[in-house]
């Protein structure tokens, strides 16, 4: 004796079955069968969702496998390999079953059940005969997925999942529409090789993204996160060979996304998230060929990782925004170092936020890092950031004192390559003369520890260093380097200017730097002198005449103006 339970919300309708009862067993039980008469008419049972009574013992056969018509798919196209309704089915499917067009599967389960691994061994063409996967459509969505991994060489396109709380790894040739009402804990891979438009067209997560979203060879059209991608213990990696269109998280990114991997140039249209922590790498801002929305990125809090640009930006309806002081990372501008390549694409802080906003462009910009929240936008090959160096560019010093330690910052991380990085020459101050080499073994160059944009300059020995009375002009060289991995060297469009008068050693005449024989001389030689530039300059006292007093001081002040 068989007995067929339909299972209800509220009771069990139970019916009584003979061997010459008609009916069919294909992974799920599906019966129709014409039974007695109700009322004046009659009726018909159609069997769906049942479960089975062998000898009293119950097996549950809550999948269902349909075609695009609703219609039963063949039972040797698929089969359960184990599992049960509460630790989840293992279902395998197995059978190109319409090999001259294209062989749907429509997976259901009950309500409230899981799928432990769905294992997709269809072997069949690459391309031509399709194999299209649904599971849990749209009213009928999966409590959880653990995995589905394609092992067959069919093409594949997984149409539709829709999962209520958790899904696993998912790996197959091609996916269209997720939709995962908890979190994903990944990976997510597609493997097609052979179109750049195919990949992910829609990823939507309500809870966290926690694994891995890779589609090497192809494009993220949406990417919709409710909650956070990664954490900051196990951030995750997001590759799209071709591009991302879409990329929406309210949460926080702890993420490196790949628009470059495989030697590929993916560009990015628009990207929205609260915080920025990780990597990103693409090859430009652009809009799909569809689209007329400029390309936008966007973030509420801070930038602390790196955002980099492959090729220049130049697309001036693009915007880059964050919020005030939000800079707290590094925004990298042509990265390949074109030679044409420009940034034009400006980066707007503070928008609508009720203070004066700012706008960054290239190629380089006065704001210094502080006002940023500590980080740059770099356009390569890096210049030097003139206004952010210590003490910026064009400034007077009062002492020797004051230079015996000078930092140059550039707009980007930079690295020391082989033999002196910088050239640094002088020439009097105040004077219109050429400036002349000064030897580089007068000075010591090394990086600053916890600011790899930036780099400080110190005497090499007692007698090197900064002099007074000498006006120098430093341009990094050939072997001061960008820190890419094209280690182009940096540009030496901007220069760095210090001035140190001699002022403040009054016995040094002739500004050397000195107070020597020669200051004496000078003395002896406009001695009574007053009232022109030559005895003016002797004339230290400054009583409008050159006499004892004035040379008292130059004695007095004997040695280096720095002693």
């Amino acid at each position: 004796m068989i007995r067929l339970c339909r299972r209800t919300r509220s009771r069990s309708r139970s019916c009584r079955i003979t061997p010459a009862d008609r009916f069919a067993v294909d992974g799920i039980i599906r019966w129709e069968r014409e039974v007695g008469p109700v009322g004046s008419g009659r009726f018909i049972l159609n069997m769906t969702w049942v479960h089975l009574m062998v000898l009293g013992t119950p097996l549950v056969a809550g999948v269902r496998v349909i075609d695009d018509d609703g219609h039963d798919v063949p039972s040797n196209a698929w089969q359960i390999d184990g599992g049960n309704a509460q630790d989840g089915w293992d279902i395998q499917l197995n059978d190109l079953w319409n090999p001259w067009g294209n062989s749907w599967f429509r997976i259901e389960v009950d309500a409230g059940e899981s799928i432990g691994r769905l294992e997709i061994a269809v072997d069949g063409p690459p391309a031509g005969s399709p194999v299209t996967i649904t599971v849990g459509e749209a009213g009928f969505p999966v409590k959880r997925i653990d995995e589905i991994v394609q092992t067959g060489s069919a093409e594949v396109i997984l149409h539709q999942v829709n999962v209520i709380e958790r899904l696993g790894r998912v790996e197959v040739q091609s996916i269209n529409f997720v939709d995962v009402g908890g979190h994903v804990h990944g990976p997510i891979i597609t493997t097609d090789s052979t179109s750049e438009t195919r990949g992910i067209r829609s990823l939507d997560v309500a809870g966290d993204l926690l694994g891995d979203v890779l589609v090497p060879d192809g494009t993220i059209r949406l990417l919709n996160v409710l909650g956070d991608v990664g954490t900051s213990l196990s951030p995750i990696r997001i590759e799209a060979g071709h591009a991302i269109w879409s990329m929406d998280v309210r949460g926080d990114v702890w993420a490196d996304v790949d628009l470059c991997a495989a030697g590929h140039s993916g560009y990015l249209h628009r990207l929205e998230a609260d915080t920025f922590h990780g990597a990103l790498r693409a090859d430009r801002l652009a809009r799909p060929s569809a689209s007329d929305v400029p390309p936008r990125v966007a973030l509420e809090g801070w930038l602390n990782g790196t955002w980099t640009f492959q090729g220049p930006l130049q697309d001036d309806e693009a915007v880059l925004e964050l919020p005030a002081q939000g800079l707290n990372g590094q925004v990298v501008v042509n990265a390949l170092a074109t030679a044409d390549g420009d940034w034009t694409t400006p980066l707007v802080m503070a928008a609508g936020q009720g203070v004066p906003p700012v706008m960054l462009v290239g190629p380089t910009y006065e704001q210094v890092p502080g006002l940023l929240g500590g980080g740059s936008v770099g356009l390569v090959p890096y210049r030097i950031h003139a206004t952010a160096c210590s003490p910026p560019s064009g400034t007077s010093l009062m002492s020797v004192e004051d230079a015996a330690e000078v930092v140059l910052r550039f707009y980007g991380p930079v690295q020391l390559g082989w033999g002196h990085p910088l050239n640094i020459q002088r020439r009097r101050h105040d004077s219109l003369d050429s400036y002349e080499p000064v030897a580089a073994s007068d000075f010591c160059v090394e990086p600053v520890e916890g600011d790899p944009r930036s780099v400080r300059i110190t005497a090499a020995e007692a007698w090197g260093g900064f002099q007074a009375g000498w006006s120098y002009r430093i341009q990094p060289n050939a072997s001061m380097l960008c820190d890419l991995e094209s280690l182009v060297p940096v540009s030496a469009e901007v220069e760095y200017i210090i001035d140190l008068p001699s002022a403040g050693c009054e016995g040094d005449v002739d500004e050397s730097g000195q107070v020597n024989i020669v200051d004496v001389l000078l003395v002896l030689a406009l001695w009574g002198q007053g009232g022109t530039p030559a005895g003016d300059a002797a004339d230290i006292n400054g009583d409008g005449s050159v006499s004892v007093d004035d040379l008292l001081i130059v004695i007095g002040q004997w040695g280096g103006c720095d002693a």
